[in-house]
């Protein structure tokens, strides 16, 4: 699997387009600054659980 074919189907599979109403809605009520910490910290963990399974995937398995 290339590293294309590996971020095509995240992408697919993740759907960040449709998501971006979800996320709208719940970070309404926050202000802008805030929102974006939100969304950063947010980011940062979803990266952290992918780095871990891409380091410990295969001896899970």
């Amino acid at each position: 699997m290339t590293v294309f074919s590996a971020t095509l189907l995240m992408f697919l599979v993740l759907d960040p387009i449709g998501n971006i109403p979800i996320f709208l809605s719940m970070l309404g009520g926050y202000p802008p600054e805030r929102a974006r910490r939100i969304l950063l910290r947010e980011l940062l963990i979803a990266l952290g659980v992918l780095l871990v399974f891409l380091a410990a995937g295969r001896y899970l398995l």
